[in-house]
């Protein structure tokens, strides 16, 4: 076997190995890699498989050990492209061979992958130092990408003689607002260096050498005739066309992570001197998934997550929870012959049901996922999907039995399954069953307490649950509205039969009395009659929340206020009222602070902002 067919069978077998791994066969999977230990494409693809399920199924082990495999990959591939090694090759004029011009190639792509998924991981932790590292993290791999794209595509004009053909993958440069169209920097006229992993310093940043050394350097090479001008070694043509798809899937992810970062984080990345373009990851990945590169599968699985979760969860087209429903379908059908017994893809099947208000196809799809799943992470994903579709429908009872099965097994926020087991006892009128549980898990709340936004959300939900003075339950419908509530944060009302919102609407309209916060009632009423398609009825709820909340109740319960402010100002601003749109949406995005769901709430607002 040549140098060049072992290149070839390396992103080959981690191609074959990361289908394997999708289509359920988990142990061929492990098999086929352990026979390629010191491959580096079996090694990245392990990677870039291990972070994206840490991504979907949430659980802090996962992602503890997709961030020291990313390290370690980073390492390997900063100090086999180090700044150091190039000096030596151009001093001693060694001889570049196209394996290793594409080896070098693939590395850098490798590197800046690794170094956005870090940044990801970092800002995962919500934390201001993990904000500001995972910032200077994306930094420097938008630089890597930029080197590796202008060689890649100098590759593809000189191999078909033309541009990528539909495809531009840096359409502005970091410090652009995204419209500019600028084409990447060459190595030679920026400030662009790739780290050696001795610049490394407890894993955090790496130390560039100086200007003025390298600029010493740069003049003694000239005057001795060692030029950075080397020949390009022939690469061939699917080579290339590969190459140009892996660059383009972490720089997907990459715009796709940074669109997607809250006002307060955007602050940080605008003095690193770059932003996000949503739709050029979308583009990017969509390139990506078409190319024959290991990386194709987790390009189409990054689209299904962003159409099927993402969009939906942050509201990114407003009440419109079905606006990517169309591509996902799309998505899924193109990879049916490939992929159709996969558990991940039948559970994005499940996601799609479920936003177009099919909550039976949902159930289906995701039992059918359970069955055939061999991963215990994915097997819970679609548990914690069951339970949600059972929650939608009213289904208490059954909601009660899967959200107790994830409590005990799951690993990522057994104090939430908890807490919606709990509501949907109280839901049910099952409230010996309710107070069981209550004095069992209540000293259990206290010590598991964290800082993340869902147990804050859920440790002020643990004193609304029981009567303060008496200890007794309180009504059916006060359990009810609670379960009305997750469902609004969560953004699943959408996903309710017509039917149900109108028993919704009917229960809100008759007990304001009853209710566990003041204004949650108007608050749900409006978000419903917003969904079943009366914009007038829902502005008239929205406003009735804010005057029932007067200053004297804003102490408590301030996501009411903040989401009631967002709902009335985004309406207002779509009914030909932008002027008062407006200032509904500034006073939400600047009067309230560290209330529940706020860096979700203002990311809406920051794009409904933009949208005036």
């Amino acid at each position: 076997m040549t140098m060049e067919e072992g290149a070839t069978k390396g992103w080959k077998v981690a191609r074959t190995g990361i289908s394997l791994l999708l289509n359920n066969k988990t142990e061929e999977a492990e098999a086929l890699f352990t026979e390629h230990p010191h491959s580096f494409h079996v090694k990245a693809g392990r990677c870039f498989v291990l972070f994206m399920n840490a991504l979907m199924t949430f659980e802090e082990d996962k992602f503890q050990q997709a961030t020291l495999l990313l390290k370690d990959m980073e390492r390997e591939c900063a100090s086999d492209i180090g700044w150091l090694k190039s000096v030596k090759s151009r001093v001693f004029r060694a001889e570049e061979t196209d394996k290793d011009y594409v080896n070098k190639l693939e590395r850098q792509i490798v590197l800046a992958d690794s170094q956005v998924f870090s940044a990801i991981s970092l800002f995962l932790q919500q934390e201001l130092t993990g904000y500001v590292r995972g910032c200077w993290m994306l930094r420097k791999a938008w630089r890597v990408y930029q080197h590796a794209y202008s060689q890649i595509s100098q590759l593809y004009r000189r191999t078909f003689g033309s541009n990528p053909t539909g495809f531009n993958l840096y359409c502005s440069s970091p410090t652009s607002n995204g419209s500019s169209l600028q084409s990447p920097q060459s190595p030679e006229s920026s400030e662009w260096s790739i780290p050696s992993c001795n610049g490394y310093t407890n894993n955090v940043t790496p130390v560039s050498s100086p200007s003025g050394l390298r600029s010493s350097l740069s003049m003694f090479f000239s005057l001795t005739g060692v030029t950075s001008v080397q020949q390009t070694p022939f690469v061939e043509p699917t080579e290339v066309t590969r190459l140009m798809s892996a660059a383009s899937f972490g720089y997907g992810i990459y715009q796709l992570c940074v669109s997607l970062l809250p006002p307060s984080v955007l602050k940080v990345i605008h003095f690193f001197g770059f932003e996000g373009n949503r739709q050029s990851g979308l583009t990017a990945l969509m390139h990506a998934r078409l190319g024959e590169d290991m990386r194709a599968p987790l390009a189409t699985l990054a689209l299904l997550w962003y159409h099927t979760i993402v969009r939906p969860f942050f509201a990114l087209d407003g009440p419109n929870v079905r606006a990517g429903v169309t591509v996902a379908k799309q998505l899924i059908t193109e990879c049916n012959t490939e992929f159709h017994s996969s558990a991940l893809f039948l559970f994005f099947a499940g996601r799609m049901e479920r936003l177009e208000s099919n909550v039976d196809a949902a159930l289906e799809a995701f039992g059918k996922a359970v069955e055939v799943a061999t991963q215990r992470e994915v097997k819970l994903l679609c548990l914690h999907e069951v339970a949600w579709c059972y929650v939608i429908r009213f289904s208490y009872e059954e909601a009660y039995r899967t959200l107790l099965q994830l409590q005990h097994q799951s690993r990522w926020s057994k104090s939430f399954y908890a807490y919606l087991a709990m509501v949907c006892c109280g839901a049910n009128g099952k409230f010996d069953t309710f107070l069981t549980m209550y004095s069992k898990i209540l000293p259990w709340f206290h010590e598991t307490r964290s800082d993340s936004q869902l147990d804050v959300f859920i440790m002020r939900r643990i004193p609304k649950l029981v009567d303060k003075e008496t200890g007794h339950p309180y009504t059916i419908l006060y359990y009810r509205l609670l379960i009305y509530e997750s469902l609004y944060l969560w953004n699943a009302l959408p996903s309710c039969s017509t039917e149900s919102l109108q028993g919704i609407l009917k229960e809100c309209k008759e007990n304001h009395s009853e209710e566990p916060m003041v204004g949650l009632s108007d608050l749900i009423e409006g978000a419903v009659c917003l969904y079943l398609g009366d914009t007038e009825a829902a502005i008239k709820n929205y406003r009735s929340c804010l005057k029932r909340r007067c200053p004297s109740k804003d102490e408590f319960d301030q996501h009411i206020s903040a989401f009631a402010l967002y709902e009335l100002g985004s309406n207002l601003s779509n009914t030909n009222n932008p002027n008062e749109g407006r200032s509904f949406l500034l006073k939400a995005q600047t009067q309230y602070k560290d209330y529940d769901f706020e860096t979700r709430l203002n990311l809406r607002i920051h794009s409904a902002l933009k949208e005036i």
